[in-house]
């Protein structure tokens, strides 16, 4: 569990014992999540740009399926990052969007 999400909860949680408990139900709603139908994915058109952590809530593996299910995407996967710290990894991630942004 990554030291960011266990200091928020335990900040504010009523019930600081039942981190363990809401953190894998977390884990395990988002690596089950089927919701989305493949077809519905394989219909967007817009560019898309699929972003994970080689140490993600979210495993590589399912990013590289969505990232085939989508006709015009862009796949990342920055190592060395879980799921918190995705949105820290500016100096890659801007690099990326920036030129994702730009693509024709």
């Amino acid at each position: 569990m990554p030291k960011e999400l266990r200091d928020a909860y335990l900040e504010v949680a009523p019930h600081p014992e039942d981190l363990q408990i809401l953190f894998d139900k977390a884990v395990q709603r988002m690596r089950n999540f089927k919701d989305i139908q493949a077809d519905t994915l394989r219909a967007i058109t817009a560019p898309t740009l699929v972003v994970c952590g080689d140490s993600d809530v979210i495993r590589p593996e399912h990013a590289v399926e969505e990232f085939r299910l989508l006709p015009h995407a862009r796949l990342a996967v920055l190592p060395g990052t879980d799921h918190m710290n995705v949105t820290a990894r500016t100096s890659w991630l801007v690099p990326m969007i920036e030129a994702f942004l730009d693509a024709k």
